[in-house]
């Protein structure tokens, strides 16, 4: 059965310090021998010291962790000036210990080094278990963050997790880092702990951070980043932030992953002209965008992944390892208490955790780790075979009696000091923090402002241009329409062609102006061509008006139909009407005009029934058609028509004579088209018609 004991406490003297937290853990245990443990320490005790108290404290027990820039637990809460220890008991689980030196220069191979150590350690124990899990922790003074983790990927065991932090300082403490491996105390280096064996987790990383103004790609070297969209990086952070911001994590890039919305964080370490460098490489061409925080939602989102992390874990929690950036608590400031309560609250097991200088943890069970920045890991630890609610925490009484701050001369002046220095440096990084934000809030509303109007202006552009398109599309409906009959060009517009239709009975009706040609010789160009437009705009009021659809004109013919493209039993009869008003119009103009001593053309008219087809012709100059026998006999029946009069066929007249009456012709030879029986109407048998 894994057991899991934490404990925390403040303080100046080590070996006090060492000995409550200890005995805390030991407690916890409840009699179980430990294992491994992971301590962490804060503020200004000296790392060596706190190191060898613990080895005399705990002899043969390997410790793995480091310096941090705060620590949090379930033992004490949040402290900048504390040891946590957190001690594993288990007879399941097999632990190894190793750390590899010169990380700065030799990163891959600290890596291994730190591996091989840790794996020749559980080769001595004869167990068989598969690796299941690597902590790690990493010197961030090194400058190598992400390339050590893309060396874990390499070396870890198929399925293992990997999840780690940078070890850290405090904001008021040296700049210095120490690394905490088996008994040693280390500095540039990486420090593993394997876990082979059983163990059952599950993991969320919380990330609040939201991603404000417009996305743009980064020309970037490595951490390096040149280039944001059109300006030099420094340009485009001091377009948001002003021009007297200072290199810190407050405002981290998102950097996009492809094409979707999921980014992960990097955080600003320095400024190196207008270049500005990130604390781990950002892919060159990779979309970024600043980010701002929310205090409401930091909280929100840490108490939404706790709960999402226990319901995650498929057997009976016994422990918990918090990693969380220390931009993070920069950024929550006094709030920063909430998130131990938080965890306290929500954690059904002792936890333990530090602020690190970044994170590691994988994105996907099975899945590489991923290097991230501002954000909280959270690790619970579970044994299979454990039911859910069953754990060892219950034989726990009271977390205040193993919380006991000891002698209170501890806190001397010195340390009190230490505080009350460090909050007022979190008070004015907040202020400073809070005005790059109003800052940014400015830039951004005044951003919004202008791509309002230019989505506004934009608009009022595509309004104009859609209506003019409207516009020309309506008259160039209707230049179709003046075309083709609106049947036809609905299916042209609809399908991009026009299938040719059989008609079993169609009307067609010729004219011809008689002495056309000889009239047209005395006649200029213009005066011909207003002649005919008078007479084919007449013509064309009366072929509406009747129903019948215009075809074309060959010089002074004139040609319709009725029946066509919308067939109907009245065909005959409209176009008999018509031709009677075509040449009552001839007549009362050439009355009119022998007035005046001017002369007006005859017209012959030929009209003939049958069957016919119809369509379009051309795929670029429209041409609606018929062809047919029909055609061919309804212009010889206008040639072979007399002026003034209506020459029809005997089909027509068929169709027609209870309406008109008719003088039989005879059959009558027409060119190229035999005998044909021809009547000329002589008028409508009912006069007011």
């Amino acid at each position: 059965m894994l057991k899991v004991g934490v404990g925390q406490a403040e303080g100046s003297d080590p070996e006090a310090v060492v000995k409550r937290v200890v005995d805390r853990c030991l407690l916890q245990l409840a009699g179980a021998r430990p294992n491994v443990g992971i301590a962490t320490l804060s503020g200004a005790i000296d790392p060596a010291a706190v190191l060898a108290a613990l080895c005399r404290h705990l002899p043969g027990v390997a410790f793995v962790g480091g310096t941090s820039a705060g620590d949090l637990s379930s033992a004490f809460g949040f402290s900048e000036d504390s040891l946590t220890l957190t001690l594993f008991a288990s007879e399941q689980l097999r632990f190894g210990v190793g750390a590899g030196t010169n990380l700065a220069r030799a990163p891959e191979q600290a890596v291994r080094m730190a591996m091989s150590q840790a794996r020749a350690q559980l080769a001595d124990d004869g167990g068989g278990d598969q690796e299941s899990m690597t902590l790690v922790w990493l010197d961030g003074t090194s400058g190598q963050n992400a390339a050590p983790v893309d060396v874990l990927n390499q070396l870890r065991a198929p399925g293992s997790a990997i999840f780690g932090g940078v070890l850290a300082f405090p904001i008021d403490g040296p700049r210095r880092v120490h690394a905490f491996a088996g008994n040693r105390l280390l500095s540039d280096c990486v420090a593993v702990l394997l876990v082979r064996g059983p163990i059952q987790y599950a993991w969320r990383v919380s990330n609040a951070w939201r991603p404000v103004g417009p996305r743009e790609r980064a020309h970037t070297v490595g951490n390096r980043v040149e280039q944001i969209g059109s300006q030099s990086a420094l340009a485009f952070v001091r377009h948001y932030l002003g021009e007297h911001f200072e290199p810190s994590g407050e405002f981290p890039l998102a950097v996009f992953d492809g094409n979707s919305d999921r980014f992960y964080l990097r955080g600003l370490a320095n400024v190196e002209g207008h270049a500005l460098t990130y604390v781990a490489p950002i892919p060159d061409g990779a979309e970024v965008q600043l980010c701002e925080y929310a205090r409401p939602d930091v909280l929100a989102d840490t108490q939404k992944t706790i709960e999402e992390v226990v319901e995650a874990l498929e057997v009976g929690p016994v422990g918990s390892i918090v990693f969380s950036c220390a931009v993070r608590k920069m950024m929550l400031g006094t709030n920063i208490p909430q998130v131990s309560e938080l965890l306290k609250k929500h954690l059904p097991v002792p936890f333990a955790g530090f602020y690190a200088f970044g994170e590691i943890a994988p994105l996907t069970r099975g899945g590489p780790a991923f290097f991230h920045n501002a954000t909280m890991i959270t690790v619970l630890l579970g044994e299979a075979g454990r039911a859910i609610g069953d754990s060892h925490v219950e034989k726990v009484v009271d977390t205040n009696e193993l919380t006991d701050q000891g002698n209170p001369g501890e806190l001397d002046s010195l340390s009190l000091q230490r505080k009350l220095a460090r909050s007022e440096v979190y008070r004015t990084r907040l202020e400073q923090t809070r005005d790059h934000q109003m800052r940014m809030m400015r830039t951004i509303s005044a951003e919004i402002d202008a791509a309002r109007q230019q989505i506004a202006a934009k608009n009022d552009e595509l309004q104009r241009l859609n209506d003019a398109l409207a516009r020309e599309q309506e008259k160039s409906d209707q230049l179709l329409c003046n075309i083709l009959p609106q049947d036809v060009a609905e299916e042209l517009k609809r399908t991009g062609r026009v299938e040719p239709v059989h008609y079993d009975n169609v009307t067609v009706l010729f004219t011809d102006f008689v002495g056309f040609t000889k009239i047209a010789k005395q006649m200029s160009p213009a005066d011909l061509l207003a002649e005919l437009d008078f007479f084919f705009s007449a013509f064309d009021a009366i072929v509406a008006r009747r129903g019948l659809e215009k075809l074309k004109t060959i010089g002074d013919a004139y040609m319709c139909a009725g029946g066509i493209p919308i067939a109907n039993n009245t065909h005959a009869l409209d176009a008999v009407w018509a031709a009677w008003e075509m040449q009552a119009f001839i007549a009362k103009t050439a009355a009119a005009r022998a007035q005046t001593g001017q002369q007006c053309w005859d017209l012959r008219v030929g009209v003939h029934t049958g069957p016919l087809m119809a369509g379009v012709i051309g795929n670029k100059k429209f041409a609606y058609d018929i062809w047919g026998d029909t055609v061919n006999i309804a212009s010889r029946l206008e040639s072979t028509g007399t002026p003034g009069k209506i020459n029809v066929s005997a089909t027509t007249f068929a169709a027609v004579s209870q309406v008109f009456t008719g003088v039989y012709r005879g059959r009558i030879t027409a060119k190229n088209a035999g005998e044909i029986e021809m009547y000329f109407i002589e008028g409508p048998r009912d006069a007011a018609c």
